[in-house]
């Protein structure tokens, strides 16, 4: 298996969209089909109902026709996410240009949840606290919109496990701690989870390499650097239960995995991609500048105090994100600008824009110019003096 996919874009039957047919659910390890779809001329596309899907809307916009209702209608755009569950034809109506990826499960049984769902990006970047960004997390790495995590009924990978759904930017690595070869990288080693990473804006010099088993702490082996583009995916497929995936026991005598470990390098630009993990994070970051890091192991959150405390924090806004979105997909929003949603969407995006500043706060006092990669990727109206004039996160 190749952990780098480069997209063939094909079109048939004289359908209104050219498709790159991505992962296949026979052969790779989460059991899932992934499509790019690029609209030369306005259509339609009707996904299969007999099996549920993750649908983004990369580029353009257009329309969803729900059954029922009397064909209720659902405007869609740019930085708009749905899960569309089994059992319902839904006929989305996009306009020339417009690009989709579809993420769908290989039967009925792949599908957890059996609601719609529809999430804006406007919406996601406002659920925050004083303290924790739930769904829009800037890192001084990267910005992380965790569109589904671990609580959201939506797919399942072939193992059971539910899966997440993020849209990422990983930033320039100007200022970033070195690898042994003193360059400076993102360091990654999902040793409890396997992802792929839909690359569609590759800006700069991009490029990525895979460290060869057995892992070290010091003098790694690494496969050559691999360039990556608008037209790649790479794929980290070490499973669990796969050949690749090292074991080791700690003192203790307790087996820890080891698998995935790569490494990233972007000079004078940035990669935005869409990634899925199996099994989905939940709870805080923590990747570490500097560290082979990793999402917290479900293992370690899963019925802690923690972990319930998060889910009860997350709950008030996820309810905002998907009753605002629908209100505005369904040109609604005006008549709930009164109401409690709206004051906790008022509310999040006041801590979102705090946190944004607190963080470019810390990377100016630690004095190595981060900030100056970070803030272009900041929503906050008063840290638009330090962007540089570059592409910012698009909402």
């Amino acid at each position: 298996m190749d952990h780098i996919i480069k997209n063939r874009w094909l079109q048939s039957n004289g359908r209104p969209y050219l498709k790159a047919e991505i992962l296949n659910h026979t052969t790779h390890p989460e059991g899932l089909d992934v499509d790019r779809i690029r609209f030369i001329k306005a259509g339609n596309i009707k996904p299969d109902p007999s099996v549920g899907h993750i649908i983004s809307v990369l580029n353009g916009r257009g329309e969803v026709i729900v059954p029922g209702d009397q064909n209720r209608v659902l405007y869609i755009r740019t930085g708009v996410h749905l899960y569309l569950p089994p059992g319902q034809v839904h006929i989305l109506n996009l306009e020339d240009g417009s690009e989709l990826i579809k993420v769908s499960g290989a039967s009925a049984e792949q599908a957890s949840g059996d609601k719609l769902i529809l999430r804006d990006e406007e919406f996601i970047y406002a659920a925050a606290t004083g303290s924790q960004s739930f769904r829009w997390v800037l890192t001084p790495q990267y910005l992380s919109r965790r569109i589904f995590l671990h609580n959201d009924r939506i797919l399942l990978s072939k193992s059971g496990h539910p899966v997440s759904w993020f849209r990422t930017t990983m930033f320039d690595v100007a200022g970033l701690p070195t690898n042994e070869d003193g360059d400076s990288v993102f360091k990654m080693s999902y040793n409890s989870r396997t992802e792929f990473n839909v690359c569609y804006d590759v800006q700069g010099k991009a490029n990525v390499r895979f460290a060869h088993h057995p892992y070290q702490s010091k003098q790694q082996a690494w496969d050559p650097w691999q360039p990556i583009d608008s037209d790649s995916t790479y794929h980290l497929f070490e499973s669990e239960d796969g050949p690749q995936a090292e074991w080791i026991a700690d003192d203790n005598g307790k087996k820890q995995c080891f698998r995935n470990k790569h490494e990233v390098s972007i000079v004078d630009g940035h990669v935005t991609l869409f990634c899925l993990f199996d099994p989905a994070p939940t709870g805080v970051e923590r990747h570490r500048p500097g560290e082979y890091s990793d999402y917290e192991p479900l293992a370690n959150l899963l019925g802690t105090k923690l972990f319930e405390e998060h889910q009860k924090q997350i709950a008030k806004y996820d309810q905002m994100i998907d009753q605002l979105s629908l209100a505005k997909a369904e040109n609604q929003l005006d008549q709930h600008k009164t109401d409690y949603l709206w004051e906790i969407y008022q509310q999040g995006l006041k801590a979102q824009h705090e946190l944004e500043s607190k963080l470019i706060d810390t990377l100016v006092n630690e004095g190595g110019g981060r900030q100056q990669v970070v803030a272009p990727w900041t929503q906050n109206p008063e840290l638009s003096s330090i962007s540089a004039p570059q592409a910012a996160a698009a909402i």
